[in-house]
C-alpha cells in the first residue's frame, strides 16, 4: 500500500503557481512530442501524461438523519499513454491507469496498473485515399474507447470544466465497474456539419483487454454543428445513444442500464458557455426489484470567462428522477466514501433513491490552459426516495490540480 503524503500535492500545486511565463506553458504543452515526420512510414509519436491531485470535504444529514462530515486528500487520477500515427491513416493508441483514487472503504490507495482505459487501432480512409478525401473523416477502428453521453463525458477527464462530472452523466456512462472503457468495432464518418458514429461492443470486463464471453451493447452518436450562419462562436447539438444485451448473470456495462440516450446542446458567444443535457434510459433487468424501470435527468452548465484564458466561472444544476425507489444511485464521491467507512450511516436506503437535486457553483484558475490548472467548486447534493426518507443532503468543497502533457 502506498499512503500519499501531502508534501507530494504541495510539490505539484508549488509547480503551478511558479508558472507565470509562456516558455514553461510551451514545454508542458509539447514536451509529449517524440517524433513529426511527413516522410516516412512513421509520421507522428506522443507520449502523455496526467495528475490530478485533490482534496474534498463533506458536511451533511445521512440517512439515519444524523449529521456527518469527512475529509480526504488523494491522487484522483494518474494516466499514462501514447499514441503513433503512421503508414498514411493508421493511428494507434493506449492510454492505462495507474490510480482511480482512494479505496472508498480502507482510505488506502495503491498506485500500480489499474487497467488500459484505451487501446485501440484504426484507420482512416480520408487521410490515407484520395477518394474519401471529401469526407473530414471516414474511420474504422477496433479496440477500448470511451463512449460519450451526457456533456461532461463529452471530453476527457483533464478537460471537463467541474471537480467532478454530474451524477446524472455518471448514470448515463456506459463504463465498465472498474470504471474502464469496452472494447469493439466502430465506423466514424463526418462531412460538412455532421459527424457520426456507430460501434458494437463486449460489456466482458477485464482490466486488459476483454474478449466478448457476455453480452454486446449497440451504440452511436450524431454531432451536428450549426455555428455557420449563426451570432454564436460555437453552437453544437449532439445525439447519443445506447441499448445493450447481456443478462443478470453475464458482465454489464452502464450499471446494468437496458439502454439510455440523450441530447446535448453547446452554445458559446463572447466570454459565455452554455451546456445542456437531457437524457433518459431504463435501469434493466435487477434481482432487486426496487431498481428496475426508468430514469430521466438533464443539466444545465452555465460558464463565463471572469478573465479570458485565466479565471473561468462554472455553475451548475441538475436533476434526475427514478420510476423505482432505488433507481437513483448516490454518486457523491465523498458521502459514499463517508458510507463506506463508517463515518455515515447510508444503511437505511443503502444510498439510493428516486429524486435527486443536485447543485455547483466554482472557480476555474488556468496556468497553462488546460495542461495545468486548478479547479475548485462547491456543491449541493439533496437525494430521497419518494415516501420521503432522507437519503443524503448535504455540501461538499473540493479542490483539484490538473497537469497533464
Amino acid at each position: 500500500m502506498l499512503k500519499l503524503p501531502n508534501s507530494i500535492a504541495i510539490t505539484l500545486i508549488t509547480l503551478g503557481t511558479t508558472v507565470q511565463s509562456e516558455e514553461p506553458c510551451d514545454t508542458l504543452q509539447t514536451m509529449g512530442y517524440v517524433f513529426d515526420s511527413k516522410e516516412g512510414p512513421i509520421e507522428h509519436i506522443k507520449l502523455f501524461g496526467m495528475a490530478q491531485y485533490q482534496i474534498g470535504h463533506v458536511d451533511g444529514t445521512d440517512s439515519a438523519g444524523n449529521s456527518f462530515s469527512d475529509s480526504q486528500s488523494e491522487f484522483r487520477r494518474i494516466w499514462l499513454g501514447g499514441d503513433v500515427k503512421f503508414l498514411d491513416g493508421f493511428f494507434l493508441k493506449t492510454v492505462l491507469s495507474l490510480t482511480q483514487g482512494k479505496n472508498a472503504a480502507t482510505g488506502d490507495q495503491d498506485i500500480e496498473f489499474q487497467h488500459f482505459r484505451n487501446l485501440y487501432l484504426s484507420y482512416d480512409f480520408a487521410k490515407g485515399k484520395p477518394s474519401y478525401s471529401h469526407y473530414k473523416r471516414f474511420e474504422v477502428g477496433y479496440g477500448r474507447r470511451s463512449l460519450k453521453l451526457a456533456d461532461e463525458w463529452q471530453r476527457s477527464a483533464f478537460l471537463f470544466n467541474p471537480v467532478e462530472r454530474s451524477p446524472f452523466s455518471n448514470k448515463l456512462w456506459p463504463t465498465d465497474e472498474g470504471g474502464s472503457h469496452p472494447a469493439g468495432a466502430w465506423i466514424r464518418v463526418a462531412k460538412d456539419n455532421n459527424d457520426i458514429d456507430f460501434g458494437i461492443y463486449s460489456t466482458t470486463q477485464e482490466d486488459e483487454f476483454p474478449g466478448w464471453e457476455d453480452g454486446t451493447l449497440l451504440y452511436s452518436q450524431w454531432i451536428h454543428n450549426m455555428t455557420e450562419g449563426s451570432n454564436f462562436d460555437l453552437k453544437e447539438l449532439v445525439f447519443s445513444a445506447y441499448t445493450q444485451n447481456a443478462g443478470i448473470s453475464e458482465d454489464q456495462l452502464a450499471r446494468g442500464n437496458e439502454w439510455g440516450g440523450s441530447a446535448i446542446l453547446r452554445l458559446h458567444k463572447g466570454p459565455w458557455e452554455i451546456h445542456s443535457t437531457i437524457g433518459t434510459g431504463e435501469n434493466g433487468a435487477n434481482t432487486n426489484p426496487d431498481r428496475d424501470g426508468g430514469f430521466w435527468g438533464l443539466s444545465i452548465m452555465p460558464m463565463h470567462w471572469l478573465v479570458e484564458d485565466k479565471i473561468k466561472l462554472v455553475s451548475r444544476y441538475q436533476y434526475q428522477n427514478a420510476d423505482s425507489p432505488e433507481g437513483i444511485r448516490l454518486n457523491s464521491r465523498y458521502a459514499r466514501s463517508a458510507g463506506a467507512r463508517g463515518e455515515a450511516d447510508m444503511s437505511l436506503t443503502r444510498g439510493r433513491g428516486d429524486v435527486h437535486h443536485n447543485f455547483y457553483l466554482g472557480v476555474n484558475y488556468y496556468f497553462c490552459g488546460d495542461n495545468m490548472k486548478i479547479v475548485s467548486g462547491i456543491e449541493y447534493d439533496d437525494i430521497e426516495t419518494a415516501n420521503g426518507i432522507n437519503v443524503f443532503k448535504g455540501w461538499t468543497a473540493s479542490s483539484a490540480f490538473r497537469i497533464f502533457f
